[in-house]
């Protein structure tokens, strides 16, 4: 009998506002628009923030990356949206949780904005 492993048996959770982007961005036409238009599109239909977005060339199985704020009564949610060099859906992912070398500087960036904008959510 095979165990499973204790990461194989709890099931991620997705933050709700990172699920609702990933369904957002379902509904966009990313060669029509690019990355950074569809991730504009999304989050004026759910609400949120494009904080940056940027070239990645393949490091970390990514070809871009873009790096939004979502907002809901719970405070802020920052992720991260990657398109692979190849193709295919793009990855949302928590910052929180993310292993993409970006992550870490998006949630700096998200505190240092809502800092300059004093913005207390």
């Amino acid at each position: 009998m095979e165990t499973l492993t204790a990461e194989m048996d709890q099931p991620t959770v997705l933050p709700l506002e990172i699920v609702e982007l990933e369904l957002a961005l379902r509904h966009e036409d990313l060669l029509e628009k690019g990355l950074e238009g569809a991730v504009r599109q999304a989050l004026d239909r759910i609400g949120g923030k494009l904080l940056f977005h940027m070239r990645m060339d393949g490091v970390a199985d990514c070809d871009w990356v873009a790096a939004v704020a979502l907002y809901s009564d719970e405070g802020r949610k920052v992720a991260i949206v990657a398109q692979s060099p190849g193709g295919g859906p793009l990855r949302v992912e928590d910052a929180e949780t993310s292993e993409l070398p970006v992550a870490r500087i998006a949630r700096a960036y998200a505190d240092l904005m809502q800092q300059l904008d004093g913005d207390d959510r």
